[in-house]
């Protein structure tokens, strides 16, 4: 007969001892279930498997994940923006990613919030029935109408949300001048050629000093001044030459 603490799925008392593991010295979490699994489901026993269930899950989350990074492709930003260089959308994210996702078995959802004059998006990454969480909160900014900017900061606050829950890193573009845009998200490229004469006769026609100047563009001579500098450097001469005129 049954009590009020227990259920009537298994009859055994046997309380079998689970293996140790030869490795880790303890036992898995499977043998650790098994073992639970011998005694009478009561409350506590399944308390106790649903622990195990859970620790499980994640186990096989994080497993997972550390193999979804190894695969995740490199992204370099797509979209160029006037001024600024170059951006990647969240719809571009989604499709050089989701083949991925889908091979190690993860889902993203997301849910948003609003909080005074901030979009708060939340980015649910999910493997089995282990869910990991991440937050990304965007202020609203001026746009044409309430409903534009309220759309604009949904979408920053999703895809950010996204990239920080995957750990991805948009490669840059390099824009500087037309002829030099080109020069793709490499971060030990130097200036061409055009560029460092163009920056050492610049310096010699506003009168610069040139080991400040070749110290600001991290660089020992003009050669070797690194290409994502050479907005910087130029923008320095710039002030000079119009202060000069």
């Amino acid at each position: 007969m049954n009590t009020d603490n227990e259920l009537p799925l298994a009859t055994t008392q046997r309380m079998d001892v689970a293996p140790v593991d030869p490795v880790s010295g303890g036992i898995s979490i499977q043998q650790a279930f098994q073992a639970a699994a011998t005694r009478t489901l009561d409350k506590e026993s399944l308390s106790v498997m649903k622990e195990l269930l859970a620790m499980d899950a994640e186990q096989k989350f994080n497993d997972a994940f550390v193999a979804l990074q190894k695969d995740m492709p490199v992204i370099v930003a797509q979209t160029v923006i006037k001024n600024r260089g170059k951006y990647e959308r969240f719809e571009d994210v989604m499709d050089k990613i989701q083949p991925v996702l889908s091979k190690h078995g993860f889902t993203v959802s997301f849910d948003q919030d609003f909080d005074e004059k901030r979009i708060i998006t939340k980015c649910h990454l999910k493997r089995g029935t282990h869910t990991q969480t991440n937050s990304f909160a965007v202020r609203t900014g001026p746009a044409d109408t309430d409903t534009q900017s309220d759309c604009k900061a949904a979408t920053t606050a999703k895809r950010n949300a996204l990239l920080q829950a995957l750990n991805i890193v948009i490669r840059q573009d390099i824009l500087t001048e037309e002829h030099d845009a080109h020069i793709e998200g490499d971060p030990n490229a130097k200036v061409t050629p055009e560029q460092a004469a163009e920056l050492e006769h610049r310096c010699q026609m506003t009168n610069s000093i040139v080991p400040a100047f070749l110290k600001f563009a991290n660089a020992t001579r003009f050669s070797d001044i690194p290409a994502n500098k050479y907005a910087e450097c130029d923008q320095m001469l710039r002030r000079k030459e119009q202060a000069g005129r």
